[in-house]
């Protein structure tokens, strides 16, 4: 009755019908009356090892009850630097350096800005154009909307949108030879 479900019709989440997952084991999820589905968005990209993992969830547990929650904002701590490492080491050439954020859609906003800080910090202050293909999904925050390519998902917030977007066509929509 409070919630609103993303990226859903509101005939959909107003129908007494709507699935309510409860739990979920590997790569599926179980709703209340208990139909079994294949959680192939894996929780929308977040649960790719599976559910039902007791290794992870005491490994949550024990770091929650050491410090549940600490921003980067000027601090680090051992989980954000023990993650970091792994991730340089497993990067390619000398990407050496790890910035995390809470989301996909904020992962391309804080991408488009340090590339924006980036030229900027050079003296390339006329470098303002990205290019993403035509139909394409890169989040939902006003930045990461700009550089989407659905029109549907564009349209309401055209306005507030970021215009320095050159599109291009999918690579199956690209003539061959292009």
């Amino acid at each position: 009755r409070h919630l609103i479900p993303h990226f859903t019709r509101s005939s959909v989440w107003r129908a007494a019908d709507l699935p309510v997952l409860e739990r979920g084991k590997g790569c599926y999820v179980w709703d209340t009356s208990g139909e079994r589905w294949l959680d192939g968005l894996s929780g929308l990209f977040c649960v790719n090892i599976g559910h039902g993992r007791d290794d992870l969830a005491d490994a949550a547990a024990a770091q929650m009850r050491k410090l549940a929650f600490a921003t980067n904002w000027g601090y680090a701590h051992p989980p954000s630097i023990e993650a970091s490492r792994m991730i340089a080491e497993l990067a390619p050439g000398d990407l050496d350096h790890v910035f995390f954020v809470s989301s996909g859609s904020e992962a391309v906003e804080s991408a488009l800005k340090l590339a924006r800080n980036y030229h900027l910090a050079r003296g390339e202050t006329k470098r303002l154009k990205v290019i993403a293909r035509s139909w394409s999904y890169h989040g939902t925050t006003l930045c990461a909307l700009s550089v989407t390519g659905i029109p549907a998902m564009r349209e309401p917030f055209a306005p507030m949108l970021w215009d320095g977007v050159v599109r291009v066509p999918n690579t199956l929509d690209a003539e061959p030879g292009a």
